[in-house]
């Protein structure tokens, strides 16, 4: 689970960066009031449902965003109530520590949609995402690759996979390198992490590199997932990848910001929205030491 907040770490801090300068709001709104030095605390949602062989624990975690030039952490919320339900079944998270809301008793079903309602400060959230099954890896390698004009010298995952007949698939790709999840603000995360089968439906695919800005050394430990996600959650990071991939290239330019919705509403006080997403995963891993 360590891997996750990893992972949860570094969306959130791209999440609440493009918020907080968009401040929230849409093109026809005043942002001014938003973007001030003294911006409107916001509740944050980080994770969501996660069916991993490896994993039996699920858990969200909920902080508060600060002021846009305040240099700490941000406070993780403790006393709200969270629960999930299938619509059959209600599961209670329970606070464990530092925002972190877990159950175990929760095991995915493929298909199912899950709704998260979370209650904090007087005012309900509630949003969902539908488990999608993710194919499994027909193969799984690595290949020494020389350096080239964009890409450094080293061993690269490889994987081969087969998308399923007739099914509209959404992907996204994560890799660790000696467990710690890695991921490079790079204008072309939003075209390679994450990948729609609009034109591979059915098809084996071969060779796939789950994030070519990720090399491995003799001796590392090299793992890489392959994520089955909705194509709303999708959507979502094409947005955020878009909007955080770029670290002023000149040449290649800034996207505008803009309004990335979350798919939790805010039922009490809808101007007061959340930020992050809450989504329903399928994950296939496999790993791989280089030798």
């Amino acid at each position: 689970m360590e891997n996750l907040k990893n992972m949860n770490k570094l969306i959130q801090q791209f999440v609440i960066m493009v918020f907080l300068l968009i401040g929230l709001t849409s093109c026809e709104e005043d942002v001014t009031g938003d973007i001030s030095l003294n911006s409107v605390e916001r509740l944050v949602i980080e994770g969501g449902i996660e069916r991993n062989s490896g994993n039996s624990t699920q858990k969200i975690r909920l902080t508060k965003t600060l002021p846009f030039l305040t240099n700490s952490n941000n406070p993780f919320v403790s006393d709200a109530t969270v629960t999930i339900t299938d619509g059959t079944t209600t599961w209670n998270l329970i606070h464990t520590q530092n925002g972190f809301y877990e159950t175990n008793s929760l095991l995915p079903q493929i298909g199912k949609t899950y709704t998260i309602t979370i209650v904090w400060n007087n005012e309900t959230y509630t949003g969902s995402d539908t488990l999608s099954e993710v194919p499994s890896f027909d193969n799984f390698y690595y290949e020494f690759e020389e350096e080239t004009l964009f890409t450094d010298e080293g061993y690269f995952l490889k994987f081969d996979t087969t998308d399923p007949v007739g099914v509209e698939n959404y992907y996204y790709y994560r890799v660790f390198k000696n467990n710690i999840f890695t991921i490079v603000p790079d204008p072309g995360n939003s075209e390679t992490l994450i990948v729609s089968d609009k034109f591979f439906d059915g098809q084996q695919r071969i060779g796939i590199n789950p994030n070519e800005e990720v090399s491995f050394k003799i001796g590392d430990l090299a793992k890489a997932q392959q994520l089955g996600i909705s194509k709303r959650y999708y959507q979502f990071l094409f947005e955020l990848f878009t909007q955080t991939g770029n670290q002023g290239i000149s040449f290649i330019g800034n996207p505008p910001p803009a309004s990335i919705k979350s798919n939790i509403v805010n039922i009490t006080n809808p101007k007061n929205r959340i930020l992050g997403y809450f989504y329903a995963v399928d994950i296939v891993e496999d790993s791989v030491v280089i030798e």
